[in-house]
């Protein structure tokens, strides 16, 4: 796989819910600093990361893709919305710029950078 086509079938893995394929795409010592939140080392805590999501369903709405490097190698810049439905019905989105830096089919390390503000404001207590 290219380093696009990476990332492309990362994301359709995490909206499918298939946290453990998309994550079999990570390499063993993958970084992944989701910018404002603290950086994550290692594959098996950015699953556990991404387990605790609070989501019944994502869908991670891909608007553009761009990736410097060859065949094998490179980094691939997301820009995405992130959609989120939690356990009690509310719907969360979330703007995202992404870089993936790929090497022979592995993420080896991952940056999302979202407004945290925007993000907590919509995981407030439900209305009553």
């Amino acid at each position: 796989m290219t380093p696009t086509e990476t990332i492309q079938t990362f994301i359709a893995r995490v909206n499918a819910l298939d946290l453990d394929g998309a994550c079999a795409l990570l390499a063993e010592d993958v970084v992944y600093d989701n910018v404002p939140m603290p950086t994550v080392h290692g594959r098996a805590a950015a699953r556990a990361f991404l387990g605790q999501l609070p989501a019944t369903a994502m869908d991670w709405e891909l608007h553009a893709i761009a990736a410097t490097g060859d065949s094998s190698r490179g980094t691939v810049l997301t820009e995405r919305t992130d959609r989120f439905t939690l356990a009690d019905g509310r719907a969360l989105a979330i703007r995202v710029m992404g870089a993936f830096d790929v090497a022979e089919g592995c993420i080896t390390a991952w940056r999302d950078y979202f407004d945290l503000g925007q993000f907590m404001a919509q995981m407030g207590p439900p209305a009553a």
